[in-house]
């Protein structure tokens, strides 16, 4: 499910340089030769003795080839042709001659032989080297997307269990794995699970991750497959997520990813201090670092899988609150729960959350740095609009195509040429209507607003924008591809 790239293949430097070509001289390479001279005319007798014989002809000259200029990028040109040898005058040779009746006849000269033209030189190579698809033919050029890193957090507390075989915590399981094993080359995935074990006579929480890297589905699916409930089944497991959160934190400021950074929690909302107090509290905590997490360098955003859930009456404003966090948008005081203002939270809070090994609503607020009637998490007077992923179900096909839906969303719309085989590359800006830009087939508009561009300050970067983006992260769509002509790219 990759995605394909696919540079249009540069046209032929043999047509591109055929017109320099033709402009160059005919008789590029060609010998030199010499003319031969004419014949010396023989003598005639006129009576008396014969006169001398007339010379013989002029030795015909010759000249030597010039040789070709070397191949290369620019040729060298061919060494000058030797002229040819002048024509010698060789004497007649003298006639015997009876006596005449008149005076001594005389043998006219041979004319000098004419010396052989010069041989023309080799003609220096030419190539276009400007627009030579020389390098084009040499470099692979892909957009390669900035891959987002998502870890994945499931509550493996008692609400997720039916028995010590079945549950929603199953059917999650094979949802994240189906989707991880589809999705994986476009995100790196990791997947942590957490719990509050009781086992030691105090609440400890007990968690377990697989690290975020590429292609990570075998290794999720061998350790997520080992993961069940506490046992022996029934005994008592919290949901103390204030405690896993921050290590899913660290964790995701360690990954060497350089895409965008987001933990999918994935709840019913209800989390605790271990001590099944007041659900505000902990949901107030969770917000705080939720928000946190945000303003973070890098920034981590929060993506929310609601599961369905009876056991509080402030579930669905807690999850929306949390998925408003985890996009740095508004936050509301959770409609239900009593409060209606931030000191009111406060009143509720202070002083909560003390049982023995958990992380208490009072310590947290003052690590915090928090003052009096000051809650943990900052609240607004309009909550924002980010998306809360609530399968319709807790089945197998509900829980995928929420995750799934979640995942595409954080896709990245932006691809970078800025190290393709350690060299750099970028677009011609000026020639951007020769390129093509499809998704799935379907041809993408060159457009600022809702298509495709490249950004004239950032032209290593191509970005997706408005509806584009939007196309690109639909769940079915997953393939790519971006047309270049080698007159468009410029190697650095």
């Amino acid at each position: 499910m990759g995605l394909r790239f696919v540079p249009v293949p540069p046209v032929s430097a043999a047509l591109r340089s055929l017109a320099v070509c033709l402009t160059v001289g005919a008789a590029i390479g060609c010998a030199g030769s010499g003319k031969g001279g004419p014949s010396g005319g023989g003598g005639s007798a006129a009576g008396g003795k014969t006169g001398s014989g007339g010379a013989a002809a002029g030795t015909t000259g010759s000249g030597t080839a010039g040789t070709s200029g070397a191949a290369g990028t620019t040729g060298s040109g061919g060494a000058t042709g030797v002229a040819g040898a002048g024509g010698g005058n060789v004497t007649g040779t003298a006639g015997t001659g009876t006596t005449g009746a008149a005076g001594t006849g005389s043998g006219s000269a041979g004319t000098t032989g004419v010396a052989g033209t010069t041989g023309s030189g080799g003609t220096t190579s030419v190539v276009d080297a400007a627009t030579s698809d020389a390098a084009c033919q040499s470099a692979s050029y892909t957009f390669a997307p900035k891959i987002p890193s998502v870890l994945i957090l499931v509550d493996r507390s008692g609400s997720v269990f039916d028995s010590a075989t079945t549950g929603t915590f199953f059917t999650l399981r094979t949802a994240v794995e189906a989707v991880v094993a589809q999705l994986g080359s476009q995100v790196r995935f990791g997947v942590a699970s957490f719990v509050g074990d009781h086992s030691s006579g105090s609440c400890a929480l007990n968690y377990q991750s697989v690290p975020i890297a590429p292609d990570n589905a075998a290794a999720i699916k061998t350790a997520y497959d080992g993961w069940g409930p506490l046992l022996p089944y029934g005994s008592t497991a919290d949901t103390p997520a204030v405690e896993a959160i921050p290590m899913v934190k660290a964790a995701l400021q360690a990954d060497s990813g350089t895409g965008q950074k987001y933990m999918m929690v994935v709840t019913d909302s209800e989390t605790d201090f271990c001590d099944n107090g007041n659900p505000l509290c902990p949901a107030d905590a969770v917000t705080y670092m939720i928000q946190d997490m945000y303003s973070s360098t890098p920034s981590i955003g929060t993506l929310v899988i609601g599961l369905p859930t009876t056991l509080n009456s402030i579930g669905a404003a807690v999850l929306k609150d949390f998925a408003n966090a985890g996009a740095g948008q508004g936050v509301l005081v959770p409609a239900g729960s009593g409060a209606t203002t931030a000191t009111d939270v406060y009143n509720q809070c202070n002083g909560t959350g003390t049982a023995a090994g958990s992380d208490s609503w009072s310590s947290l607020h003052a690590a915090a740095g928090r003052t009096a009637s000051q809650p943990l998490a900052t609240y607004s007077a309009t909550g924002g609009t980010a998306t809360v992923f609530s399968p319709g179900s807790t089945s197998e096909t509900d829980l995928e195509n929420a995750i799934s839906a979640a995942i595409s969303g954080v896709k990245s719309c932006t691809f970078d040429l800025s190290d393709v085989g350690g060299r750099s590359i970028k677009v011609d800006t000026t020639k951007l209507a020769q390129a093509h830009v499809t998704i799935e087939g379907a041809t993408i508009p060159l457009d600022a607003t809702n298509g495709w561009t490249v950004n004239a300050s950032a032209p290593s970067t191509l970005l997706l924008n408005g509806t584009a983006c939007t196309t690109w992260r639909m769940p079915t769509n997953n393939n790519i591809d971006f047309a270049f002509p080698c007159s468009t790219i410029i190697f650095e």
